[in-house]
């Protein structure tokens, strides 16, 4: 055993607190539940509360967010062939683990002028896909481009340095990319297809989220582009609905990555304060996972 722990560690003998600081998060030793907050879950849904939730879903490297205007999808939200998110999910199946980390396809409730306008749009021939935890956007991709344009992205990422890394550098192979003004994303799993719990809690998180933030003058949404805010949207199965609410942060100006579940509302002022306005402090009782990407400067 003292040869294996040499060589592999001995994360199995720390404690979840341990981990997390090991893995460059602090944790937070304000409370994480505000007295303030009324708001409340339906008495009638039921929560794994006592299952442990660290290391729950296993890391990633790569978030493609297709929007899709919506906040539920069918039970499999990308298997309709010919769309664009089930183009993206397949380049994505394909391609597998990638040297920036394997990739996770979400179809998201962001919209666009577009999707109400244009004929490709409406058809999901054509749309916009927001690639984290690099806060870029590819717009108006075409199902037809997805592999070239998804393989050189990839290709891009993991072979630049990244403090050499310009975005004007990936416009010039890639015109559709933008880079996105906001400091933080904050997604929450509204698939009620696939189960009610987070059909009902998540549109509740995020409208306390979204009142706390227009205090903090921090509210962003899709026809907002004014820098330094925060957007919070909706995406589809993540896996874990016993522990709704799902609660997916990226920090653009720290790379952190944070994933919370058995979310309530009186835990949204303190996770908002804590995660996002602090710099990414967590309670190890709440963490399902935590990575620690290069920090985004465009």
């Amino acid at each position: 055993m003292t040869i294996l722990n040499k060589f592999f560690g001995k994360s199995g003998q720390q404690s979840t607190e341990e981990q997390i600081k090991h893995l460059g998060f602090e944790i937070s030793t304000c409370p994480e539940t505000c007295d303030d907050c009324t708001s409340k879950f339906p008495k009638s849904l039921s929560f794994e509360e006592s299952d442990k939730l660290w290391q729950s879903t296993k890391p990633y490297g790569l978030h493609l967010n297709v929007s899709t205007g919506r906040t539920d999808w069918p039970h499999d939200a990308t298997g309709t062939s010919g769309t664009l998110s089930h183009a993206v999910a397949s380049w994505a199946s394909k391609h597998g683990d990638t040297p920036i980390g394997t990739i996770k396809v979400t179809c998201s409730s962001f919209a666009s002028d577009e999707m109400f306008t244009d004929e490709d749009y409406i058809t999901e021939q054509t749309g916009d896909v927001l690639v984290l935890p690099y806060f870029l956007w590819i717009k108006g991709l075409k199902v037809s481009e997805v592999d070239k344009v998804l393989t050189k992205l990839v290709s891009i990422l993991s072979s630049t340095d990244h403090d050499k890394l310009q975005v004007s550098d990936i416009q010039a192979q890639i015109p559709q990319i933008i880079p996105d003004v906001n400091k933080a994303y904050i997604l929450l799993c509204s698939h009620r297809t696939r189960d009610k719990r987070c059909g009902i809690t998540a549109p509740i998180m995020k409208r306390e989220m979204e009142m706390y933030l227009r205090e903090l003058d921090l509210y962003r949404d899709m026809c907002d582009t004014s820098p330094g805010g925060v957007n919070v949207g909706f995406i589809n199965h993540i896996g874990g609905h016993k522990y709704a609410a799902n609660v997916i942060i990226y920090l653009k100006s720290s790379g952190r990555n944070i994933w919370l579940a058995l979310c309530k509302p009186n835990n949204v002022r303190p996770i908002i304060d804590e995660c996002i306005l602090h710099g990414g402090k967590v309670w190890p009782d709440k963490v399902r996972l935590v990575q620690k990407f290069n920090p985004i400067e465009w």
